[in-house]
């Protein structure tokens, strides 16, 4: 009897981004393109959509900020510590700065970067929370 060994491919980190600012989507997504060149990015620019796609499967890491439409960050949050959620979630607002000691001894990870920051500050969390990166030297990066 032969035995068949089916090689799957390992899954691509996924990062979940719930971001409405255009700008910010676009440097979320070329950031991200070029230092992660192995992780999928999936975009929502609505909680209520987000929240579909977050009920569903968990994200190797979600980036959010506070306010967009539909679900807010707080409620999405709220919904994530009742779900025990393992993900790491990157919120990006200042909006969320005196709820953080709540969600994480309600057992979520969390890594605050409020606005605004810098690209290698954003650089340094994503490695951390989804790294190592495929961009080769952090002093390469611009400091703005």
């Amino acid at each position: 009897m032969v035995k068949s060994i089916s090689k799957t491919a390992p899954k691509k980190p996924q990062i979940i981004l719930l971001e409405d600012e255009p700008l910010l989507v676009k440097l979320f997504e070329f950031c991200i393109a070029e230092w992660f060149k192995k992780t999928e990015l999936l975009e929502f620019k609505n909680g209520d959509d987000a929240w579909q796609e977050l009920s569903r499967m968990e994200p190797d890491l979600l980036i959010m900020d506070g306010t967009h439409p539909g679900l807010g960050g707080l409620e999405i949050m709220d919904r994530l510590a009742e779900k025990k959620a393992g993900c790491p979630i990157l919120l990006t607002s200042d909006f969320f700065e005196e709820y953080l000691g709540s969600y994480t001894e309600r057992g979520l990870k969390i890594y605050f970067l409020p606005k605004p920051f810098g690209v290698k500050q954003f650089w340094n969390a994503l490695n951390q929370l989804v790294g190592p990166s495929d961009f080769p030297e952090r002093s390469a990066l611009p400091d703005a």
